[in-house]
């Protein structure tokens, strides 16, 4: 599986670059951007299926975060922090942009088609046909948080902590939803 955590950097390497950024430093930002770019939108197109909002939403994360630099402080996680606040965006931008839905849980279940998905590709690429379809049918059939937490766990790589953090639900219910998730 796509771990981008690893393509990111050491902890500490993250620390520093987080702390340059924090104090004001310019190619710090431009680093954490380019660096978090890539798994930043492969979540926000499987919150938001639209190329454009997407974008925006990256970008105005990162003009709030420069605006706010002297007042943040270092997150456990840096690629959790990031997805918990570009989460909070989409959904803010989604509810503007519509009000028959409501805000909950469950808004993965208003995304495309999962074969028509980034992990469909992933997919394609490592099963055979037949396993692929079963796996298709079977995501979905999940609510949105489940294949919200497996796309956490398994396309970025996060922790059931982090998952926790960028979902709003305890670290208990995070590995019992992968269970049931796995299991259906």
């Amino acid at each position: 599986h796509n771990n981008q955590n690893n393509s990111t950097g050491s902890g500490s390497d993250k620390s520093v670059l987080w702390d340059a950024f924090c104090e004001g430093d310019r190619k710090a930002l431009n680093k954490l951007f380019r660096q978090y770019y890539t798994p930043l939108y492969d979540y926000g197109i499987n919150i938001i299926d639209n190329d454009d909002v997407v974008k925006d939403a990256i970008q105005d994360l990162f003009l709030k975060l420069w605006k706010n630099k002297e007042s943040l402080n270092q997150p456990r996680s840096i690629e959790a922090y990031l997805l918990v606040s570009l989460r909070r965006i989409l959904l803010r931008n989604k509810d503007r942009q519509t009000n028959r839905y409501e805000r909950n849980r469950n808004y993965l279940d208003d995304t495309d088609d999962f074969s028509d998905s980034r992990q469909s590709l992933m997919i394609r690429n490592e099963l055979t046909a037949e396993k692929r379809d079963m796996v298709v049918n079977a995501y979905n059939c999940l609510s949105g948080r489940k294949r919200e937490a497996l796309i956490l766990r398994y396309h970025h790589g996060l922790s059931n902590q982090e998952i926790a953090d960028v979902i709003q639900i305890s670290r208990q219910s995070v590995k019992n939803t992968i269970c049931r998730a796995l299991k259906k």
